[in-house]
């Protein structure tokens, strides 16, 4: 009874970096590192409680390519269960939940493996590719076929040697598994057995020197329309270039995220109206938004 209902932005409990699955691991690495005994855990605890707060922050401690050093653990109270178990037994269903990914969420990993101003040359694409499969997937075997299915599916073959297209479908290589396979996974499992569940793909994007012009609406490009910055202006965390678009787009997101929060319908109670904004209507004053069918 604690709430009703959920929007999950942008991710899921099954992403690969939702859940700790080494915490004594990361922990150890901590209490090493801040000087504390890390042979007797009941000492490192208490040791790690004494520290300040900016002196655990402030240690590096990088965890697995696609994992979280710090995040939610599988405590056998809180979260009693892997989470992807506990959503096949329905144990959420009770909740009406609206989800959604934005187009290029993949951006970030993309950068981090290779420069991809000029686009991504084919040897970076193999080696991308080899490395998501060497730090995701653990079993040998396996591993030639799984990298040689995931270039064949992720290479536009009317396209094939355009730098430019490789870095596209790098960027979707990574979308598709971190963001969108897990929120899609969730929204089936939740819809199943007819529980509300809506579901969002957001495209657009502001104009910033911050990211580069070729790439897509990448992760967390939706947080400002959520929360209106469009109609108050640039921000040093959202430095954009705003236009009257953007106002009405974060019109229109702004009232789906409150009706959903009020009723658990982002169509009601109030409809979409933005022409306090401008004159003429603007698209989605005609669109309903229906439910996920898995």
């Amino acid at each position: 009874g604690l709430f009703q209902r959920a929007i999950i932005q942008s991710g899921s409990a099954l992403s690969s970096w939702a859940v700790n699955y080494q915490p004594v691991k990361y922990t150890s690495m901590l209490a090493d590192k801040v000087g504390c005994n890390v042979l007797d855990t009941v000492d490192m605890v208490d040791c790690l409680r004494q520290k300040s707060a900016k002196e655990l922050v402030e240690q590096d401690i990088q965890p697995a390519r696609y994992h979280v050093a710090f995040g939610p653990v599988i405590d056998g109270d809180v979260i009693p269960d892997d989470p992807e178990i506990l959503m096949e037994q329905g144990e959420f269903l009770n909740y009406d939940i609206m989800l959604g990914v934005n187009q290029g969420e993949g951006l970030k990993f993309v950068e981090g493996v290779v420069d991809p101003e000029d686009g991504v040359s084919g040897s970076d694409f193999d080696y991308s590719v080899s490395n998501f499969v060497d730090n995701l997937y653990g079993y040998p075997e396996g591993k030639d076929t799984l990298r040689e299915t995931i270039k064949f599916m992720y290479t536009d073959w009317a396209d094939r040697d355009n730098p430019e297209t490789r870095r596209k479908t790098l960027v979707a290589l990574f979308t598709d598994h971190q963001w969108v396979e897990p929120s899609v996974v969730t929204a089936d499992l939740h819809a199943r057995y007819g529980s509300p569940t809506y579901f969002y793909a957001f495209y657009h994007h502001c104009q910033s020197l911050m990211k580069p012009a070729w790439s897509d609406a990448a992760h967390g490009d939706e947080v400002p329309y959520v929360f209106g910055i469009p109609m108050i202006g640039p921000t040093d965390l959202f430095p954009c270039n705003f236009s009257n678009n953007d106002v009405m787009l974060s019109a229109v997101v702004m009232t789906y995220w409150t009706n959903f929060a009020k009723t658990g319908d982002p169509n009601k109670p109030v409809p979409q109206d933005t022409k306090f904004i401008h004159t003429k209507a603007n698209r989605f004053e005609e669109v309903a938004w229906s439910k996920y069918n898995p």
